[in-house]
């Protein structure tokens, strides 16, 4: 069995998926495969992404279904044969070093399921917006279910974007997959899930670049986004009473509409209108 399997859903990808793909077959010092399945109209990513597998077999490009970003995720991630599983979003950079390091935590610690790391966010023209950011309250290793209080009471996602999450792939599956019940929170909702069946362990290092950009910060998708954090709490709290109390309900859900806010002006105030 590999050691990881890494899966990235592709979508009209081309301007940064070399980059990504790159940044993943870089990796050294464990065993993994990447595997990236296409989905939408041909913009290039394929021509470009079968150069690339031409000399790296570690590589293996596949046609996801039709639909949304729902049926690629779960599409490849069923490509997964790892140990450990890794979704990286089509324009985010894993740094050297991280699938090693986070590797490392995840077999020294075997009650885990789950580590995260910082990242450095950047925006459309590589210019850094933060140099370290995340895991708010998360920095030492705790029991999944404190994790999931923590979470749900700060009302935002403090665990961080797939491309800094490595999970137990066991899991991952025995959770479910991905959780698409609130698409805005899929990752953060998924994380929880398979938080319930074992620990965390943080990977106090930046270890990927999580890209932003303006449509992603409009105060329409705020709303929503608002919307679906309320929305995933509330299905925590009826399917783990004893995790999401009532009253960690009360604060996540208070928390998300403050957050929501805050998030908005901070993005102004960075240009991202």
């Amino acid at each position: 069995m590999l050691d990881i399997s890494v899966v990235i859903p592709a979508y009209k990808a081309r301007p940064f998926i070399e980059e990504t793909v790159q940044s993943v077959l870089d990796q050294v010092g464990v065993t993994f495969d990447v595997s990236v399945a296409i989905q939408g109209p041909e913009d290039g990513t394929r021509a470009l992404l079968e150069k690339m597998a031409a000399t790296n077999p570690r590589l293996k490009i596949y046609t996801a279904p039709q639909g949304a970003a729902k049926e690629n995720w779960q599409f490849v991630s069923s490509k997964a044969t790892g140990k450990y599983i890794k979704l990286i979003p089509q324009d985010d950079v894993l740094l050297p070093g991280t699938l090693k390091r986070q590797f490392d935590l995840l077999e020294a610690n075997t009650a885990t399921a789950l580590t995260a790391s910082l990242r450095e966010v950047i925006d459309d023209q590589n210019h850094v917006i933060k140099k370290s950011w995340g895991l708010l309250g998360l920095k030492r290793p705790m029991r999944g279910a404190a994790v999931i209080r923590h979470v749900v009471g700060l009302g935002i996602n403090a665990i961080g974007e797939p491309g800094g999450v490595l999970m137990r792939r066991d899991a991952f599956e025995q959770a479910g997959g991905w959780d698409f019940t609130h698409p805005y929170v899929v990752d953060l909702s998924t994380y929880l899930h398979v938080l319930t069946l074992g620990d965390f362990v943080p990977d106090v290092t930046v270890g990927v670049k999580f890209r932003v950009s303006s449509g992603q910060w409009t105060a329409e998708l705020q709303d929503v986004q608002s919307q679906h954090v309320i929305g995933m709490n509330e299905a925590m709290h009826q399917e783990f009473p004893d995790i999401v109390t009532k009253s960690v309900l009360w604060r996540g859900n208070a928390m998300a509409k403050v957050m929501q806010n805050l998030r908005l002006m901070v993005y102004k105030v960075r240009g991202m209108k």
